[in-house]
């Protein structure tokens, strides 16, 4: 019989070296740490972000030498915390093949790095394992009840990898810590999650419970290593088809070669870097819609108003779109519902030509004209879309490609039977059990979609965006470039166009040395949320 998955996770995670990644996982893990930071330098923009300082400042014992951006020096719990409130705030996250990793698998290795004087190289290895211990989890639960940002368990577990690797805990204690860490995953409710701000706190929460279920196990608390795949465990409870094949492959070299390759399956290097901020599903609609604005701007005069919007995407986007349109009130509506609305997303980027977190300041949420054009905002489903995204590996096709017919139930009991019905042809591709991938450095994130913006006198404009920027599957050197872009614009807005920005955002391409944000913090200077907003331009 072979050993509990987390028991082997845990071995792998202490062992693993900086030397062991492939180039290409450390730049894919670059990108994914500059978008992290990024969208966390943008929320600090936001009003939402002085609320999570002083629920920070008001919970947890600050003292410490964790830089948390916009706060100054805290513990390294109230920093892990923290971050991953500022990073979920304005879904401008990025993800991995099995969730959105990010969260914790990069700001809880930093956090505790800092803290305690280790160097970037122990960080990144620390996040990197975070990432393919918890990938894999969620890639076997990946065909059940949550997906994306609701996956909240791979916190806990990016939390207990990230720091029990930082601080050098040997592998019978971060197994503890991981069964421990997932005893009580979370199960986050929709009306909260688009309804309130409780979305905010999605990842912050589950991170607390992996840095706690560390200390717990360090202490002697044991936790039921076999708790994945037991009867009765995770699986039996977060998957509808558990898909346990992904929890193996984890990378390795052959026995006795310290020197050749490391073979296996890097879920790290299928990473995902949002241009835009909101859902994934949201963000090809937006690019399509900035890109007929610049039509708009080359063709017409900007007299003739525009009559109506076409918007044709996949079914993960219209299906996105309808639950969170139950939580669109206008300008009362929570910042998690519009990150979820295609109408107001592409409404604003047709306006204003831009879409950044500026789009959703309060006083841009407030204003008529987006809701007035929000309002002739037509979703349509197109089924070609829907292919190419379930044809992609990510977020859902390499796990729909093993459960074989159950797929038909499956999506039936998800976007109900008319659904499943009106799209058979399209579904019924998919039953035939495909292997497992084994190489992610290919693996697409294609979630297209088009825009058609129809003027009162009769004339439209149409722009397609197939696949969008910095998704699984571009050009890594693009993705990378996307993540550093979100960066250095956060700084830029926030510290000004003559502050050294690219400088700090360089420093971090091939980071040496001890971890520090403070340079970061410094250029996000403490600015008041509720001061000085920014207006679209």
């Amino acid at each position: 019989m072979s050993d509990p998955f987390l028991e082997t996770a845990a071995r792998w995670a202490v062992a693993l070296r900086y030397g062991d990644l492939p180039p290409e996982v450390r730049r894919a893990a670059g990108a994914q740490r500059f978008s992290a930071l990024g969208a966390a330098c943008w929320t600090t923009s936001l009003p939402v972000a002085d609320r999570v300082h002083r629920t920070v400042r008001a919970e947890f014992d600050t003292e410490g030498e964790a830089t948390l951006l916009g706060g100054g020096t805290v513990s390294p719990r109230a920093t892990a915390y923290g971050h991953a409130a500022l990073g979920m705030a304005l879904d401008f996250d990025d993800t991995v093949l099995g969730g959105h990793t990010g969260h914790a698998a990069v700001f809880v290795p930093l956090a505790y790095a800092e803290g305690t004087g280790t160097g970037w190289r122990r960080a990144i290895v620390a996040h990197v394992a975070a990432n393919e211990v918890a990938a894999r989890v969620a890639s076997a639960a990946a065909v059940g009840p949550f997906r994306g940002q609701q996956t909240a368990y791979v916190h806990a577990l990016c939390a207990a990898v990230g720091r029990a690797v930082v601080e050098g805990d040997d592998a019978e204690t971060l197994a503890d810590a991981m069964a421990i860490a997932l005893a009580q995953p979370p199960w986050p409710l929709e009306a909260a999650f688009l309804g309130s701000d409780a979305k905010v706190l999605t990842a912050a929460e589950p991170t607390l419970a992996g840095l706690n279920a560390v200390r717990a196990a360090r202490e002697g608390l044991a936790g039921n290593r076999d708790l994945v795949t037991a009867e009765a465990g995770f699986l039996d409870a977060f998957a509808d088809y558990p898909l346990p094949e992904f929890l193996g492959d984890l990378p390795t070299r052959e026995a006795g070669d310290r020197f050749g390759p490391v073979e296996g399956r890097w879920h790290t290097r299928a990473v995902t870097v949002k241009a835009t901020p909101g859902c994934a599903y949201v963000s090809a609609p937006v690019e399509a819609a900035l890109d007929a604005r610049r039509e708009l701007d080359d063709r017409f005069d900007g007299t003739v108003p525009v009559s109506h919007v076409t918007v044709e995407a996949s079914l993960f986007t219209t299906q996105v779109d309808e639950r969170a349109s139950r939580y669109v009130r206008g300008p009362d509506s929570t910042l998690a519902a519009l990150n979820f609305s295609v109408p107001y997303n592409v409404a604003v980027a047709l306006l204003d030509g831009e879409h950044t977190p500026r789009q959703f300041q309060p006083r841009r949420r407030a204003q008529r004209d987006v809701w007035e054009l929000a309002d002739r905002v037509e979703l349509e489903h197109d089924a070609e879309f829907t292919m190419a995204a379930l044809r992609s590996e990510v977020p859902l096709g390499a796990m729909l490609r093993r459960v074989g017919p159950l797929v038909l139930p499956y999506s039936a009991r998800t976007v109900g039977v008319g659904t499943t019905l009106k799209n058979l042809p399209t579904l019924l591709r998919f039953v035939r059990k495909r292997p497992l991938p084994t190489d992610l450095s290919r693996a697409e994130k294609r979630l297209g979609a088009r825009v058609t913006v129809h003027l009162t006198d009769g004339r439209s404009v149409t722009a397609e965006c197939p696949h969008p920027q910095g998704f699984a599957g571009r050009p890594l050197p693009e993705t990378r470039a996307v993540a550093r872009r979100k960066l250095r614009t956060a700084l830029t807005d926030l510290a000004g166009e003559d502050a050294p920005v690219r400088p700090a955002v360089d420093a971090l391409r091939e980071p040496v040395g001890q971890v520090s944000l403070r340079e970061l913090d410094a250029l996000v200077g403490g600015r008041h949320p509720e001061a000085g907003e920014v207006p679209p331009r």
